[in-house]
């Protein structure tokens, strides 16, 4: 037996493919991800605004409810108690009147004179409850910036209005404020939540990492913030109204500018949210913004989606090298270092991004997730399309 160092065409052609790739995802892919660290840490870095500098905008905070009492019970006091410099509201819209909400949040109202509660009529039909919600409270708020979470959110800091605010404070051209809303850290350990974490941290890179990068098309129902005259002058929900869903991604797409719009992920303003089952939760999830994306025409999602295919070549042609030539210590060598290249930028990458996140970060197993996401998006496309789920209003 002898080690053969001569590189026939093939296996020429098949390392530099291999090598392309590598470039690829560790620059332009890895630059991509790593963006969303980087804002975290940009937003983190900014200057604490003072109460005394102008502009500090007076806001509604409307928060939707399900007939959750106990949810609001927790909630509200943390709204309410918000060390904010300037006035603010807070509107709680239930789906329909309810008598547990209304024993929970009046008694509040005694103590606070700034909260409010309003609900959506009984007999509507044929329309997105939640929308219909939303404009409610739009329309009742007083004040020029309004808030948005729902009874899901769980607030974690009395400075998460100054958070969510202070950027319209600081470029009064920032009129939507894009949060951040994350799971429980650790509070999902059933079987797959290596899994679902990751998938939760890709699909929130998917939409941020662009939103960092002036390219924003849409947000999170837990926490997001725009000037009440975007809604209205949008005609609020009146281009997917037919739709149950896309409050936070088409309306957002329909209203978001490169130059109006700007994503917070300091401490103070990410929420959290809970589940009591969220491979349920993400399911959900997923399926529909799967189904809603696909009414947005702007979506800047080409570079990642891109980092999979990306990866699966650089494997499959070094694999290819390898076996062209077995014996070959210099393909051996040259394609072992470029796997090892490419996996150590995916996952110190993807680990960067899951921390900026407050995910809980992985390692090893972050490319083999990352690989199976075409898997993913084409399992979703097929489900969100079979699913019960209630997408259009007639349903």
């Amino acid at each position: 037996m002898y080690f053969d160092l001569s590189i026939d065409l093939t296996t020429a052609i098949l390392l530099s493919v291999a090598v392309v790739a590598l470039i690829y995802i560790t620059v332009p892919y890895n630059l991509f991800v790593r963006r969303v660290a980087r804002r975290r840490k940009a937003c983190e870095s900014m200057p604490a605004v003072s109460d005394d500098t102008p502009g500090w905008p007076a806001v509604s905070v409307i928060v939707y409810s399900q007939d959750e009492a106990d949810a609001l019970g927790a909630l509200l006091p943390v709204i309410l108690n918000q060390d904010y410099p300037a006035a603010f509201e807070v509107i709680v819209v239930n789906e329909g009147d309810s008598s547990d909400v209304r024993n929970t949040v009046e008694p509040m109202q005694l103590a606070y004179r700034n909260l409010y509660l309003t609900h959506t009529p009984d007999g509507a039909r044929n329309l997105s409850r939640k929308k219909l919600a939303i404009t409610l409270g739009v329309k009742a708020a007083r004040y020029d910036v309004v808030v948005l979470t729902t009874v899901a959110a769980i607030i974690g800091s009395d400075k998460w209005l100054r958070a969510m605010t202070s950027q319209m404070v600081t470029n009064p051209d920032n009129r939507i404020i894009l949060g951040y809303a994350a799971p429980v850290p650790g509070d999902d350990r059933a079987h797959g939540h290596r899994r679902r974490i990751f998938n939760y941290a890709a699909d929130s890179v998917a939409w941020l990492a662009p939103a960092a990068n002036r390219h924003p098309y849409r947000g999170t129902e837990l926490n997001l913030a725009y000037r009440k005259e975007l809604f209205f002058k949008n005609k609020g929900f009146s281009r997917s109204l037919n739709l149950h869903f896309g409050d936070d991604d088409i309306f957002i797409s329909e209203i978001a500018t490169p130059q109006n719009c700007a994503v917070e992920l300091s401490h103070d303003s990410i929420v959290n949210f809970g589940s009591y089952d969220y491979s349920k939760t993400f399911s959900d999830m997923a399926m529909r913004h799967t189904f809603t994306e696909t009414f947005i025409r702007r979506r800047p999602r080409a570079m990642m989606t891109s980092g999979a295919p990306a990866l699966w070549i650089l494997l499959g042609t070094a694999a290819a090298a390898i076996a062209t030539a077995p014996l070959n210590i210099a393909v051996i060598s040259a394609a072992a270092i470029i796997i090892a290249a490419a996996l150590t930028a995916v996952i110190l990458a993807w680990r960067g991004a899951m921390t900026a996140l407050t995910l809980t970060p992985l390692r090893l197993t972050i490319p083999g997730f990352l690989l199976l996401r075409p898997f993913r998006s084409v399992a979703l496309i097929i489900r969100s399309r079979l699913s019960h789920q209630k997408k259009y209003t007639w349903n």
